[in-house]
């Protein structure tokens, strides 16, 4: 049996699950043991606020800036809630999925 691979990346108005849903965090990976749980969808929409929160607009003369000293500022909130979602992830796994984290060493080196 093939596994599929859901990666965790962040970005502007998206949940560290890719796919997600902007408005709700609702993974849309096509594994349903992921797609729904709502755990899993609240941490994910907790984590796309938060980061989201890191871009600026018309700041600065510029249409839009990501804050970097912010992102740093919430370094042990991102980690904690990214260490969340893989643990939840991991719990509901049923085989069917792999995990690819982009982030948590990103953050970590901040």
């Amino acid at each position: 049996m093939k596994k599929e691979l859901v990666t965790i990346r962040l970005d502007f108005l998206q949940g560290p699950i890719w796919i997600s849903d902007v408005d709700t965090g609702q993974p849309m990976t096509g594994i349903d043991v992921i797609d729904n749980d709502e755990v899993v969808a609240s941490i994910n929409h907790e984590i796309s606020l938060l980061y989201s929160s890191f871009y600026e607009f018309d700041s600065n003369g510029e249409p839009c800036t990501f804050n970097s000293q912010k992102e740093k500022d919430n370094k042990n909130n991102l980690l904690e809630l990214l260490s969340k979602l893989i643990d939840r992830l991991n719990e509901i796994n049923d085989g069917s999925y792999e995990i690819n984290d982009e982030e948590t060493a990103r953050i970590s080196s901040l």
